[in-house]
């Protein structure tokens, strides 16, 4: 290059790699770049050293040991089959049944007795919101079976150190829930920042400022609908993190396919993934990404094939078998397991949309020492009330338009939220916060994430740090602390559970 050659267009720095798009000729289609406001622009020009990185990290766990360690509880972690259909499957699989055995005296009956007459309509001779098939006579999981697989993947473990096949330790819930929990939020988080700070920060408002704290709490006892909510979180990440960012498409797989084992509604994520692979890659980049969802998705329609007969049929409509009379057996059997009915409300009742977009907290007991939720509201509170990082949503709406990935997959929540909304649950057991919002409201944090930390604009610190202040401190108070028990996790489980919390 001369003094007279021309400038390039874009500095060296700024140089991304050139991909031939399969199917749309010698295009480029290299990875988006980071939104305005992250990376070297949000830290105030300087570079974070490895070692750096990791403090903020280990800061982080300290802080939420300090801060939510008492309503966590590591220690206390502990499910076990006799109140976990998923863990009940997955011990009938090593013994070569889908279907898993009836319930006596809280135990299950491994011998696999015969279902007898007076059985087939008594909840209390199956597990919690277990399904029974009127077709063969027995019962069956409806929970997505990511624990089901799970357990015959520790099965191992447990069988070295001589536990029991039907129950979970401690430590082996911790190292395979937990700790990838906040290992992959708090990577998702740096990785759209460049700010280990602030990732650190987000990060400990996302477990300790959202629904996903109270499904801490509870998973503690083993309660399997919290259990698969946290273990969706880490999926919708994983998903977010590479459309977002390299847009691989085989990580965003791998995030869909722990989501949606775990929540099956997710599957509608794959929509942006083909999308993007599309975009990315062409045609073959399409048919790829299809094949893979396809992967992702076979496997769920066989298995409900071998027990319901029908590859659609997830089997919600027979858990009510017995319970038809009760509040959510009516509204299934009367409107079916989804209908539009049930975004506004049916029978003179408020509506899905109520109870997650509008529902004020109902408090009890209330005073300067005292803070109690009302048991009277259990179908939901209001996502904007109890978390109000969501706002960003739309305060930012207009920068995360520009930025195409994050539009795609702002865009995709809005298919969830309405099949959440037409589900004839609204999440049920719900004192003071609405947990179904946790399908979609990971997505929306990591978008907004670059938005809501400032830059230039003190704003949005400012605001930001108080969105995270409210959050964390409403959930801290409607979170009970861990009781040190007793007896078995099983136990108190079995116990305290009631029927309808699907």
């Amino acid at each position: 290059m001369t003094t007279d050659s021309p400038k390039p267009a874009a500095p060296l720095g700024d140089l991304q790699p050139h991909v031939i798009d399969i199917g749309k000729r010698d295009v480029s289609t290299s990875p988006p770049k980071l939104p305005p406001g992250a990376g070297i622009a949000a830290t105030g020009g300087r570079a974070w050293h490895r070692y750096e990185v990791l403090g903020c990290f280990l800061l982080m766990m300290v802080a939420i040991q300090v801060a939510l360690g008492p309503k966590i509880q590591l220690s206390q972690w502990e499910m076990d089959a006799d109140s976990n259909a998923a863990i009940a499957e997955g011990v009938a699989w090593t013994k070569g049944h889908f279907d898993i055995p009836p319930v006596s005296n809280h135990e299950l009956q491994w011998d696999y007795p015969p279902v007898a007459d007076e059985n087939l309509t008594k909840p209390e001779k199956r597990l919690h919101d277990t399904a029974y098939n009127p077709v063969d006579h027995k019962y069956y999981n409806v929970f997505p079976p990511l624990f089901s697989i799970l357990t015959v993947a520790v099965s191992p473990y447990h069988n070295y150190v001589e536990m029991p096949e039907t129950r979970w330790r401690p430590e082996t819930m911790a190292l395979l829930i937990y700790w990838p929990l906040c290992i992959t939020a708090f990577v998702v988080f740096y990785r759209r920042l460049q700010h280990p700070v602030w990732a650190a920060v987000l990060v400990f408002a996302f477990i300790g400022g959202t629904a996903l704290l109270p499904n801490l709490n509870e998973t503690r006892h083993g309660y399997l609908g919290q259990m698969d909510h946290v273990m969706s979180q880490i999926g919708l990440l994983i998903l977010a993190a590479d459309l977002l960012g390299r847009q691989r498409i085989w990580p965003a797989l791998i995030g869909l396919f722990i989501a949606t084992y775990s929540r099956q509604m997710t599957f509608l994520y794959g929509l942006p993934i083909l999308w993007v692979a599309w975009r990315r890659f062409g045609a073959k980049g399409f048919v790829l990404a299809g094949l893979g969802l396809a992967v992702v998705a076979g496997p769920l329609l066989a298995l409900n094939y071998e027990k319901f007969g029908n590859p659609l049929d997830f089997g919600y409509k027979h858990i009510y078998a017995g319970r038809e009379d009760g509040y959510m057996g009516a509204r299934c059997l009367t409107y079916g397991t989804f209908s539009p009915k049930f975004i506004l409300g049916v029978d003179g009742g408020h509506g899905n949309l109520y109870y997650m977009h509008l529902a004020p907290p109902m408090f009890g007991d209330v005073s300067l020492t005292t803070f109690d939720l009302s048991s009277s509201n259990q179908n939901g509170t209001s996502l904007w009330i109890t978390t109000p990082m969501a706002l960003w949503a739309l305060i930012a709406i207009r920068l995360w338009w520009r930025e195409k990935p994050a539009r795609t997959l702002m865009l995709a929540t809005i298919p969830i939220m309405i099949g959440l909304a037409m589900y004839h649950s609204p999440g049920y057991m719900e004192h003071g916060y609405n947990r179904f919002a946790l399908d979609f409201l990971p997505i929306w944090l990591v978008v907004v994430a670059p938005y809501a930390i400032g830059g230039r604009h003190r704003w949005r610190t400012w605001l930001t740090a108080a969105c995270i202040a409210w959050g964390v401190l409403y959930f801290n108070l409607i979170t009970p602390n861990a009781q040190v028990r007793v007896k078995s996790a099983t136990a108190m489980a079995v116990e305290t559970m009631t029927y309808g919390q699907v």
